[in-house]
């Protein structure tokens, strides 16, 4: 399995982060991401991990995120810079930050083996969560460890509304027979990433019929990230002279 595709939520600050407790001022969580060097100067970046001040089997660190996230897999790495690493830990997740579940129910997961090798744990499903805790279990010298978690990239909705889609006063399908249309062209006020799905209604209908049937019809044609062809129709008999319409485009970002 990869991680390709995936979002990494520590190191692009996705997340909060919190411990149980750390060593000192320079042995936090803030030393905690994945891979983080500090290029020596221990007495000022501190070590390269975060590192519990005691060691017993209720330390922890825990990711926290504004929203639910879907997350995939952890990695787990020892410490940088002394040979401290976490053998093998426990996943705890909440969705609501009150009822917490235990992974696998709290069996242990293979943790470091040295210093510097990643290591990644694949849920077995994916996890939808706020809040996810690694719990150390074992280890090697003392509790430290370099952490990633990866979810699956967050999608937000992006609506645009708009107005006022006029066929104009005594329109082609105001003349002739059978299927006519009207075609008038829309231009989103701002352009969205990614195609979105147009819904159309009616707001103005002006039309008439000797069988006293009305048959119009309006739909979006030629969708793009900049806008649309807002298709107002009609058949048979009918006499339009006007329509007008309003739009709502959504897309996922």
């Amino acid at each position: 399995m990869s991680t390709q595709g995936l979002v990494q939520l520590l190191s692009n600050a996705q997340c909060h982060l919190r411990t149980s407790t750390n060593y000192n001022g320079v042995h936090t969580q803030f030393n905690a991401c994945l891979n983080y060097t500090n290029k020596g100067t221990n007495t000022i970046d501190g070590s390269e991990a975060w590192c519990s001040s005691i060691l017993d089997t209720n330390q922890y660190i825990v990711a926290g995120c504004e929203v639910p996230r879907t997350f995939m897999c952890v990695a787990i790495q020892g410490r940088g810079d002394v040979d401290q690493w976490v053998t093998s830990y426990k996943i705890r997740y909440s969705l609501d930050n009150v009822t917490w579940f235990e992974y696998r129910n709290g069996a242990a997961i293979p943790g470091a083996k040295d210093r510097n090798t990643v290591v990644n744990h694949f849920f077995d499903a994916p996890i939808r969560a706020r809040s996810i805790a690694i719990h150390p279990l074992t280890w090697n010298g003392h509790i430290s460890l370099r952490c990633e978690f990866y979810t699956q990239p967050v999608q937000n909705s992006f609506t645009q509304v708009g107005s006022d889609i006029y066929t104009g006063e005594n329109c082609a399908l105001n003349s002739g027979s059978g299927k006519r249309e009207v075609v008038v062209p829309v231009k989103f006020a701002v352009e969205f990433s990614s195609l979105p799905k147009v819904a159309l209604n009616f707001d103005q209908i002006d039309c008439t019929d000797s069988t006293n049937q009305t048959r119009i019809g309006v739909q979006p044609r030629n969708i793009t990230t900049k806008g649309f062809d807002c298709v107002f129709y009609t058949w048979n008999e009918n006499k339009v002279y006007s329509l007008r319409a309003d739009y709502i485009a959504t897309a996922l970002e």
